[in-house]
Order: C-alpha cells, then structure tokens, then sequence
C-alpha cells in the first residue's frame, strides 16, 4: 500500500521535494502507528499490478526476521475517502493516473499536512507505466519511508532521555548513546558498553564497543567478525554456558553507504545462542573514526518470543544511529 517515491524510469522523472513548511503554519500532529503507511489508490489499481507492486517491492517480506513480517504495513485509501484524519497519516503514498502526462513524475513531501509527514505523490499516464515505476524504485521508497520513520524514533527516544546518556570512554576518545526512559545499563568498561530495555515478554539491547587497534578498511567479512566476537564475548546465555552467535543457516545482508560525511558498514541477520535455545534478529554497523583511525562498532539485537518483533527492531535501529563522539 505505498507508492512508488523515487523513480528512474526510463522517461523523464522528475522528483521534487519541498522544504519544511512547519517554518510558516501551525501543523497537527501526525497520525497512524510506526510502519503504518496509507495508499491512496482506487480498488482497480490495487488488485491490479500497481498494487501489486507496491506489496512485492515496497513492503516486502523482511528476511532479517524469524517470523514473517512486512517492512511496513499498508492501508490502502480510495481517493474519494481520502480526507479527515487520514490526510494527517505519517506516511502517505498517492497515485494518481493522468492520461494527458508525456511523462511519470514523482514528488516527495515533507511536513504537507502535518508534522514529521512523508508524503510521496506519483503521477503517470498509465497504470503500466505506473507499476513499472514502482517496480524499478521499489527499494529506495522503502528506504525513504523507513528513514522517515527513524527520524520520528530517534527524536521521541531523544525526548524521553533528557540529558541521559551512557557514555564510554575509548583512550582519549568519549562516545555517548542516548539513554531513554526504560532503558539501564548492563555494562560500561573501556572501549564497550552495552544498555537494554526489558519487559516481561521483550529485551531490547545496543551494545557499543570500539577496536583496540586501527584500521583502514571495513568490509562485510570485517564486520561479521567484530559482531561475532562481541557477541560471544559479553552476551552469555541464562545458563552461563551458552553465548551469543551470528546465525549461520539464516540469511544475512550487508550494505555499505555514506550519512553525514562517514562511511558505514551495516549487516542485517539472525542470531541464536550456542549451546541454548534462543535467538533472534540484529542489525550491527561499523565505521573508522577519523581521528583515532579505530573502529567504532554498535550492535542492537531483540529477544521477543512470542511477540512481533519489526517494530522493536526498529526501535532498536533508531537509537543505535543516535551513538556520536561526546565533546566536552
């Protein structure tokens, strides 16, 4: 039930993206839960293959979960019943078919009806051509809304902290996470540190450590490494004996990219207890501090037996991008 948002067909595409409107007007709060995502499309293009591919390559089935869990969950909308509350949704995707248009465009608004919105319009002469721009952007309109959504966490954990942060010292280096409420910390020593939030029925961790000796190349097998020997090393089983481990007969994904100025590696997986019986998803990233040339390695895992466990993750994913170097 989304949209595509970013297209790069073969025709001309066009994004255009609009600038914070809150600066000028009072706006509502947003509506709708974490993942949610509104579609507004009529029942014929989603039942056809606009729809279609909205469900294959914008929400698909993520792998990196034990159970089978979409990256989003979509509420499609008639156009004609798009008013009221649902203008104010958090993320909003349109279609809109246009015969007289030589060519799709797209455009992604921010803040358009209400606070923190992401809202993506997509314009084609044709539910084809539609459905092919959704086809051919379908990651990057994940990555978009996901994003989006990351922003919104990170500023309520933020919020919910106040000034609390879980500081670790490095050598000369000092690096904060963002302590929110609910959350403790389970061990602080030089060079790692790790806090958890728990319920009776979850665990939520981030654990942050950085090498004792420099690099200058993070890779996919580098990162795999450093997880696992954290992993095995500081996260025991409620035995004793058993410890945490990467989850070899899973799946596993790995993508480099660049925020703010710093290159990342980030894997995406499952992982399990040797030697016990539990397990489940995480996602672990890396990148090389300029000044110190170490690398700085954050690992979020979730525990959730019985519970869904996408948005816990992503939860999880929001406050480890909160980690930065502490200026004093």
């Amino acid at each position: 039930m989304r949209h595509a948002m970013i297209f790069i067909l073969p025709a001309l595409v066009v994004i255009a993206s609009c600038g914070d409107s809150s600066v000028t007007r009072t706006l509502p709060n947003v509506t709708g839960k974490t993942g949610d995502v509104l579609v507004v499309m009529d029942k014929q293009m989603w039942d056809g293959s606009p729809g279609q591919a909205v469900r294959e390559q914008v929400s698909p089935m993520l792998i990196s979960l034990p159970q089978a869990e979409p990256a989003f969950t979509l509420m499609p909308v008639n156009p004609d019943g798009f008013r009221d509350i649902y203008i104010a949704h958090r993320n909003v995707i349109q279609a809109i078919i246009d015969p007289g248009k030589a060519k799709a465009d797209m455009t992604v608004e921010r803040n358009k009806w209400a606070e923190t919105q992401y809202v993506v319009t997509l314009t084609a002469p044709d539910t084809a051509s539609l459905a092919r721009l959704i086809r051919d952007n379908g990651e990057a309109i994940r990555r978009g809304i996901n994003d989006a959504e990351l922003i919104r966490l990170a500023d309520w954990l933020t919020n919910s902290a106040g000034r609390d942060r879980s500081v670790l010292t490095a050598g000369d280096m000092k690096w904060e996470l963002v302590l929110p409420a609910g959350w403790k910390p389970d061990f602080n020593r030089e060079g790692i540190m790790m806090i958890s939030a728990e319920t009776p029925a979850t665990t939520q961790s981030v654990m942050v450590s950085v090498t004792d000796r420099t690099t200058s190349r993070l890779g996919c097998i580098e990162l795999a490494d450093l997880t696992q020997k954290k992993m095995s090393d500081e996260v025991k089983g409620p035995d004793g004996g058993s410890f945490m481990v990467i989850e070899q007969k899973a799946p596993v994904s790995c993508r480099s990219f660049r925020r703010s100025g710093t290159d990342y590696i980030e894997m995406r997986g499952l992982w399990t207890l040797e030697g016990g019986f539990m397990g489940g998803p995480f996602i672990s990233y890396a990148f090389i501090d300029s000044a110190s040339a170490r690398a700085v390695v954050v690992t979020g895992f979730v525990y959730a037996p019985r519970e869904e466990k996408r948005e816990l993750l992503r939860q999880v994913e929001a406050l480890m991008y909160t980690v930065k170097k502490r200026t004093e």
